[in-house]
């Protein structure tokens, strides 16, 4: 299908309809793992071949979705993002979904701690109110619709949010709480803040302004690592030079020689941090 087939289909814009959906390399599943979308999140749609579409991320990643992860919806407007670390949405005559935090479904009425919700192929069905948060959306533009929260979360709402991601197993391109890679985490952690942050960690470790010295860390500063100026690793520093990343699985370290969580290795490879919060 051509890029016109594909816009008179999607009108260029795909809705995810799977829990998470992975951005392949090429239109294989066994090609490398770029990224992922999660449930509810609106995708660019660029070309489909066979049973791939060929999709742009809101940060600009390219690559292959499973057509079946996709649905074309552009009246689906998202009003809760899922704050827990899964979510069941029991769905009418359907199997039901456990959605990731993150995940955006449009909340259509609340009755005690049930809130009933659409979903972007047309079904409905209901979640508990305590896994829900209301947003409220940039204007839409092509491929992208950023979620931000009505008020902007501080460090308490980041305090939440590491809780529900500890003990994350790490995943290579995964950016979900199924499972994270290290640049994927930062991302993350960072979009609640309306922080669009790159991809990958080379990337990263060139955004917000430069702390070159581990004594001059803040709260949530990116801390960078690698060899000969070459970042291989990300993490956000939590204060006390206390590292939250993902290794093995999402976990909080330290860069202290003096604590029990003292990780050597990632003190021998530090580069340099970023500052990315005021």
């Amino acid at each position: 299908m051509c890029l016109s087939e594909a816009e008179d289909r999607y009108g260029g814009t795909g809705v995810v309809l799977c829990p998470v959906a992975g951005l392949r390399s090429r239109p294989n599943p066994r090609s490398e793992l770029l990224t992922q979308e999660v449930f509810g999140r609106p995708v660019r749609v660029e070309d489909i071949r066979g049973d791939w579409a060929r999709c742009i991320f809101r940060d600009s990643s390219q690559g292959w979705l499973p057509l079946p992860c996709l649905c074309s919806n552009p009246a689906y407007s998202p009003s809760h993002v899922v704050t827990k670390r899964f979510a069941a949405v029991h769905v009418r005559g359907k199997t039901d979904l456990v959605l990731p935090m993150g995940s955006l479904v449009e909340g259509s009425g609340k009755e005690g701690d049930v809130h009933t919700v659409r979903l972007p192929d047309g079904g409905s069905g209901w979640m508990p109110s305590g896994a829900l948060r209301e947003i409220m959306c940039r204007r839409r533009r092509p491929g992208r619709l950023a979620p931000v929260t009505r008020r902007m979360p501080g460090m308490k709402h980041f305090s939440q949010v590491i809780k529900e991601v500890i003990g994350a197993p790490y995943l290579w391109g995964g950016r979900s709480t199924f499972g994270f890679d290290c640049s994927g985490l930062v991302q993350f952690l960072f979009e609640p803040f309306g922080i669009d942050l790159p991809r990958n960690s080379c990337e990263q470790a060139r955004s917000g302004s430069l702390v070159r010295s581990l004594k001059c860390l803040r709260p949530l500063d990116l801390v960078f690592f690698g060899k000969n100026r070459v970042v291989s690793h990300v993490g956000v520093h939590l204060g006390g030079l206390r590292l939250l990343h993902a290794s093995g699985y999402v976990r909080v370290e330290s860069l202290d020689p003096a604590s029990r969580l003292f990780r050597d290795d990632l003190y021998a490879k530090f580069q340099w941090a970023r500052r990315i919060l005021p």
